[in-house]
Order: C-alpha cells, then structure tokens, then sequence
C-alpha cells in the first residue's frame, strides 16, 4: 500500500524545505527505496503575477476571487492528476501545498488509489511566522501567512493534525512527525461497503462496525464463559449510527478480533457531561494477544478523539485482572483523576463497602494536544 504525505500550513513555516527532508529521510534510512515530492507553489509560480503582491492580497485574502478561484482550481487540478500518476507507479508522494476546503480532493484521492493518507498542518507561533517571512524579504505575506494560521488551527477538520514546529529544528520535526505519524492518519470512507477504514497495513485493518459483528462479539464471548448480552453490541452499532459513539473492529487477515469504542459526549464519570471522549470497551480476542493490536487500537481511537478534544479519560477495573491494562495505560501517559475509586457508576466514598469486581473503576485521563 502506498501512502500519501501531505504537509499543509500557512507560509513561513517551512513546509517545502520540510517536504523535502522528509522525502530525503525515507529514502536515505532506506523506508523506502524511491519517493516523488509535489511543491504545490511550484504549480502555482507558472502564473506571472505583479511584484507587489500587497495588491493581490487584502486583509489577509485575494482582492479579486474569481482571479484567485481559478489559480487554485488549476493548482490543484496539477497536484492531484500528478499525484495520481505517480501513486500508479507504486511510489509514495510527499506533498505540500496550503489545504483550504480541499481535504475531500486528497481523501478521494487516497480511496481511488487504495493509498494511506497522512495529514500534517505545520504551524508555529506568529512571532516565528513573521520572522522567518521577513527574513526572506516577503514581508507584504505577513498579513496572508496569519490569516492562514488562524483559519487553518480552527477548522474542526485539522484538529488532532496540526504540529506547532515553534524552535525546532528540522531534524527534530522529523524526528517528532515519523515517531507518531500515525496519529495524523486520515480515516477513509469506503461508501461500497458502508463503513469507514481508520487504519490499514498488510494484515490488520480497523474499520467502524457492521450490523453483524454484534453476533461475532456475542459468539466469542460465550466461548469465553462470559455473559454478554446481545443488546449491548446491538446498541454499539445504532449509537455509532446515530453519531453518538465511534466503533473500532479490528480485522487480522479478514477476522474479527476485538473492539475498542469512544463515546463521545459522555454523561457518566468525572468529566460527564463536559464533551471529552470517553474509550470504552477495549478488548482483544484471547488468541491473538500480545500482537500490538490492543495499542493499535489505542492510537486510533485516541486520534479521533483529538480532532474532538484536548483530552481523552477512560476507565480501568482495579482488580489483578487489569494488571496489564493499568500498566498499558501509564505507560501511554493516562494519569488517576484524583477522584478516587468508583462503583457502579458512583464515585465511592471513604470507607464506603464495595466488592472488588469488573465494577469498581479507576478513571484516568491523557493529555492529547
């Protein structure tokens, strides 16, 4: 599967002379053996425009937008048709070019060509913005460049994909970006199949739930001398339909082999109530532990709730059950609220009795941005 790199951001933070170390660092350690990168200014630069571009730009956009409206459509009719013929070709594409309202171009993009799309908004302080464009001696794009930031940090479709590169070096962006580029990891919508695919490689894909996993989840479960109840995954996939819950199957080689589910406007627990995700009902099958699956399904369900929040809690049993899982969590940088224990869905009191079962909950949050 080829992937697609595509750096937005506003100008002045050094997405072009990122786009090419980047490419340079995947082929140099040998990621990969060849990569092809698009400047999208490089499309752009074709059109001759006036030296004094204070009187193309006005408060921070384009004085004449039909002028303005056809560059752009031209632009990026350039990107995706070159970007098609090389993914044909099997290379991977690093991209870079300021994504406005395009982002559907580069998700249909990435489905026609079965290619995983990676998505980075570069921004950094105005300050550093406007220091490095005047350096460059374009300061007329001051105005434009923090406009730009503004606009792109607010999109509710960049949250959980902007990297403040503030004082970094490039080495160090790199660095930063290879080690957790899965979070930035777009989720593409397969309408054929009515589902949406979260994340993909060779072997294990993580897409939403189907009406019939429930039965799977119930089946394998009773098998586990278990006592599920049909119902609640019934209920998974109504709630997921219905927008109020994400759900994450994970398939290794084209079988079902756990869940994981992010509520998303909670009303139970310490943040009840407060619109911050809640991870709920991580499992994975008891054959196929210890494979990464389970923290695989941790990195996507905590970068969806990253395009929704800053934070993400969830809850984990206190007895020697969830041994691994509590450690799992530390390890990942949840933290204890502070509330204390709770049982059956109330926080529980000092010296209150309680029983030492699936019920009795410690709540732990992470940080995400």
């Amino acid at each position: 599967m080829n992937n697609i790199y595509f750096f937005s951001g506003p100008c002045g933070v050094g997405k072009s002379t990122f786009a090419d170390a980047y490419a340079k660092y995947l082929t140099n350690t040998g990621i990969r053996k060849q990569v092809y990168v698009i400047h999208g200014d490089d499309f752009h630069q074709g059109f001759v425009e006036t030296d004094y571009k204070d009187s193309f730009w006005k408060e921070g956009q384009a004085a004449d937008q039909i002028v303005w409206t056809e560059i752009l459509k031209f632009n990026w009719e350039c990107i995706i048709e070159t970007a098609g013929k090389v993914l044909t070709r099997g290379l991977d594409v690093v991209i870079d070019y300021v994504v406005e309202e395009e982002l559907p171009l580069l998700l249909k993009l990435a489905k026609e060509h079965e290619a995983k799309l990676y998505y980075v908004v570069l921004t950094a302080s105005e300050d550093a913005i406007r220091q490095r464009i005047e350096e460059r001696g374009d300061v007329e794009m001051v105005e434009r460049a923090l406009f730009l930031k503004k606009e792109l940090e607010e999109l509710p479709e960049n949250h959980g994909h902007v990297f403040d590169n503030t004082g970094k070096a490039v080495s160090e962006e790199i660095a930063e970006l290879y080690e957790n580029m899965e979070s930035y990891l777009c989720c593409i919508e397969v309408a054929d199949e009515d589902t949406t695919v979260y994340y993909q490689d060779d072997k294990l894909t993580i897409r939403s739930m189907v009406a019939e996993d429930a039965k799977v989840y119930y089946d394998t479960y009773m098998s586990y001398n278990w006592h599920p109840q049909m119902e609640t995954y019934e209920n998974y996939y109504r709630e997921q339909q219905n927008g109020e819950r994400l759900v994450f199957v994970p398939e290794y080689e084209g079988k079902v082999v756990g869940i994981c589910t992010l509520v998303l406007h909670p009303t139970e627990g310490p943040w009840g109530g407060q619109n911050i995700p809640e991870i709920v009902d991580l499992c994975v099958f008891f054959h196929i532990h210890k494979s990464g699956i389970g923290s695989k399904l941790l990195d996507v369900a905590e970068a969806e709730a990253a395009k929704r929040s800053d934070m993400v809690f969830l809850a984990v049993g206190c007895h020697s059950g969830y041994g691994a899982a509590q450690r799992i969590y530390v390890k990942r940088g949840y933290i204890p609220d502070g509330s204390g224990v709770w049982y059956q869905n109330k926080q529980l009191d000092q010296y209150a009795p309680c029983v030492n079962d699936d019920d009795l909950l410690l709540f732990m949050s992470k940080e995400l941005r």
